[in-house]
């Protein structure tokens, strides 16, 4: 780093001094008037200059003064202790100035002085006409110089600037500082920074400064050259509030004809500071952004590859799950696409894709080089996308393409089998819809006849004609045997061969029942006799059962009840015997109704009264099952009631008794019936719940209603005693247990006491020192087991 060695002046206002050649010149100059303004003038002009700088200066100070929390009000007064200027140059040099006196005598001041002046001295800056007293003394000239001596040294002597006109030529503190402030301005309308002073008047150079770094905080087109006050402030203003630079001047000092020079060199340098860190710390960042970018293009190609090896894992995964459906089109048409569609995945699909597998290939190949260039590990994808992986996939792919190609090829085969199949269906069906209609037309034009000999004669031409009907049942078997095959292997039209097998054998059906009922029409005359009479046994068999449905006896206890439900039962099956029976007379009869055969309206008299005698029988067996089926409710509940109670009582007695005893020595005997009573308690009371209910729904049917809630209550209070019993049996074994505990401990301590007891009670004292001191220490020993064993 190159030194500077400075030498500090009083500084000149900027006019020669004016002295007195001989005696009476100042009464001359007085005289002479138009001198004496001009020397009133530049006393005025070097009192501005001095306040300008004081103000200015006070503002450098506090803006790093104010860091430690300090601040210079009065720069000529505040100064003079030393103390803060001991401050200033420990913030603005990093270094340390010793600790400052601050007693309020000269001396004391003086010697914070000397410091700051000693400090200087150090750092190579020659001060000359200056003095710790002249500070003291608040010397205005003396201290702006010092002050303006700190800034140069510390502010703008570490401006260097490269002049790339002059052959690269360094420029150093305030040339540098302007060289910096034209580079930065260069271009910018109505800017032409030359000086210190008049070149930054019109506040458009401070502008042009803060928007060659910052164009986002000044608009500079918007701003009038003629508005220097207002120039001045917007700049002071952004750079205070948005770069957060002290603002040392005040517009009204700049806009005059001739600005101080060295508070504009102060301010400037502050930005030159503030912007030139900003490089830095911009020139730092694009070398970590260099770095950050490479890692980012490699971690971008990282991501593309993660990226496109997913998409192509997905794609395969989708891919072989597409290939692996089985859900074809079902028609032969459908298939002949299907397999176009797949061709064109083998042709079209699938080749694009193996070509984006090579190029991922590739980039994990790039990945990894350039990993290996910037001395980084190898790249390791997600779990699931390496290479090997995707290979993995691909090879499935391939074996899922292959067994699509079979299954396709299969169906195809199937779908075309099909069609022949339909097609052979079709013509057998066309076939037996013609044979159907003609045998139709033929029995609608029969007639029954009116003579015995007509219908047998009718009769046997029916039989001529059912043999030959019959005999073509395999032909309709076999054209639903193709029906069902196309069904089954699920054919396109399934529904409409369907329709079509099912309405050709429905008419097969059909005509099947005419026979039969045409038949039946022939033979319903010899049968009209054996069906009347088979009616009126039934009638005469349905009445000897009447006595036993309309019994009022419910039997006396369970056994009996239990017996009367078995007769019952016979009785039962014969009525639903009887029902069959005449299930099947009606249907014959009915048969015969409808046809309004000769005397149709007898069997129709006969049909309703047996039928009507059939159902009145059926309700007066189901109100007697009813009444006996309760009957056994009520005498079951009776006969449970009376067990359960008797158990209760059982066990309240076993209670009690063990109670009663109090032996001791039971204990084990009495914890076992403890237990079991315990155990029998849930499962009898579970049964007596389900007692209780069925009690409840017996008074629910209003049977016994009295009796019944009587029981009930015995039961519970049964219940209730016998709990109450096994509570106390418990507490007693409690109890028991202890005292049991107790005798032991006692039989233990007493057997304790006289193995003892011997010891304590030994007389010996020993023959000589040892065996008395071995004595001592065993009776030691005992008297600690005695406390143990308390």
């Amino acid at each position: 780093m190159r030194k500077y060695e400075m030498q500090v002046r009083v500084p000149t206002t900027g006019a020669p001094p004016v002295r007195a050649d001989a005696n009476g010149a100042d009464q001359d100059d007085f005289n002479n008037e138009t001198l004496y303004f001009e020397r009133s003038r530049i006393r005025t002009l070097q009192d501005e200059r001095v306040h300008i700088q004081k103000k200015t200066f006070t503002k450098w100070c506090n803006s790093f003064l104010n860091r430690a929390g300090s601040e210079i009000e009065d720069l000529f007064t505040d100064v003079g202790d030393g103390i803060l200027l001991m401050k200033l140059l420990e913030i603005i040099s990093g270094d340390k100035l010793g600790k400052p006196n601050r007693g309020k005598m000269r001396v004391q001041k003086v010697e914070n002085l000397n410091k700051v002046l000693d400090f200087l001295k150090k750092k190579k800056i020659q001060l000359e006409n200056i003095g710790a007293e002249d500070i003291l003394d608040r010397n205005e000239r003396l201290i702006l110089g010092l002050i303006w001596t700190i800034i140069l040294r510390f502010q703008i002597d570490t401006i260097v600037i490269e002049d790339e006109e002059e052959r690269g030529e360094r420029k150093h503190a305030k040339d540098a500082l302007l060289l910096w402030c034209q580079r930065k301005t260069a271009g910018y309308p109505n800017v032409r920074i030359e000086n210190f002073t008049t070149s930054w008047r019109n506040g458009l150079a401070f502008n042009a400064l803060i928007h060659s770094h910052r164009p986002d905080l000044v608009d500079f087109n918007r701003l009038n050259p003629n508005e220097h006050v207002d120039n001045l402030n917007h700049a002071f203003d952004v750079a205070e509030k948005k770069l957060e630079i002290a603002r040392l001047l005040d517009a009204e000092d700049v806009d005059v004809t001739r600005p101080d020079e060295k508070s504009i060199i102060t301010y400037v340098s502050l930005y030159y500071h503030h912007f030139a860190k900003q490089k830095t710390e911009m020139t730092g960042a694009r070398r970590i952004a260099n770095i950050v970018g490479k890692l980012m293009v490699s971690e971008t190609m990282e991501d593309d590859y993660e990226h496109i090896a997913s998409e192509l894992l997905n794609w395969i995964r989708v891919t072989i799950k597409t290939l692996e459906s089985r859900r074809f089109p079902n028609s032969l048409n459908g298939m002949r696409e299907e397999h176009a569609k797949f061709n064109q995945f083998r042709t079209s699909e699938k080749p694009p894709k193996y070509k984006e597998k090579g190029e991922l290939e590739a980039l994990f190949f790039t990945i990894q080089t350039k990993r290996k260039a910037m001395s980084r590990k190898q790249y390791q994808p997600p779990q699931g996308l390496f290479m090997h992986d995707i290979e993995s996939a691909w090879a499935q792919l391939d074996y899922a393409e292959n067994e699509r190609q079979v299954a396709i090829i299969a169906e195809l085969q199937r779908q075309e089998k099909l069609e022949q199949l339909a097609q052979r269906f079709h013509k057998k069906a066309k076939l037996r819809d013609s044979w159907l209609r003609s045998v139709q037309v033929v029995l609608e034009e029969m007639e029954h006849g009116r003579s015995a000999s007509q219908v047998e004669k009718t009769l046997k031409k029916q039989q001529a004609i059912s043999t030959d009907i019959l005999a073509r049942e395999d032909r309709f078997k076999m054209l639903t045997a193709m029906c069902n095959e196309l069904c089954t292997e699920k054919y396109h039209e399934s529904d409409k061969v369907r329709g079509m097998e099912r309405e050709i054998i429905d008419r097969w059906t059909q005509l099947l029942a005419l026979l039969e009922q045409r038949k039946r029409a022939l033979m319903s005359l010899n049968d009209l006799m054996s069906l009347l009479r088979d009616i009126d046994t039934l009638s005469n068999e349905l009445y000897s059962l009447e006595p036993a449905v309309r019994n009022r006896d419910v039997g006396r206890h369970l056994i009996g009840v239990e017996d009367l439900l078995g007769k019952h039962d016979l009785v039962d099956a014969q009525i639903n015997a009887h029902g069959s029976l005449l299930s099947k007379l009606s249907q014959t009869a009915n048969n015969y109704i409808r046809h309004k055969e000769e005397q149709f309206d007898v069997l129709q008299r006969k049909l309703d009264e047996v039928t009507a005698q059939y159902n009145t029988l059926v309700e007066l067996c189901r109100s007697r099952r009813l009444a006996l089926e309760r009957a056994r409710s009520l005498f079951q509940f009776i006969q449970d009631h009376e067990e359960e109670m008797a158990w209760l009582a059982e066990k309240e007695k076993l209670c009690t008794t063990a109670l009663n005893c109090g032996d001791i020595s039971a204990v084990p005997q009495t914890t076992l019936l403890y237990k079991n009573v315990e155990m029998e308690m849930q499962t009898h009371w579970a049964r007596s719940k389900g007692m209780i209910a069925g009690g409840e729904r017996l008074v629910q049917n209003g049977q016994s209603k009295e009796d019944i809630q009587r029981r009930l209550t015995q039961m519970n209070q049964g219940w209730e005693r016998l709990r109450v019993a096994v509570d106390a049996l418990g507490n007693w074994l409690s109890e028991a247990r202890h005292a049991q505990q107790y005798f032991q401990d006692a039989n233990e301590a007493e057997s304790w006491i006289r193995e003892k007891m011997p010891l304590v009670k030994s007389d010996d004292l020993g023959r000589d020192e040892g065996a008395a001191e071995s004595l001592l220490q065993r009776h030691a020993r005992l008297e600690e087991e005695i406390r143990a064993y308390k």
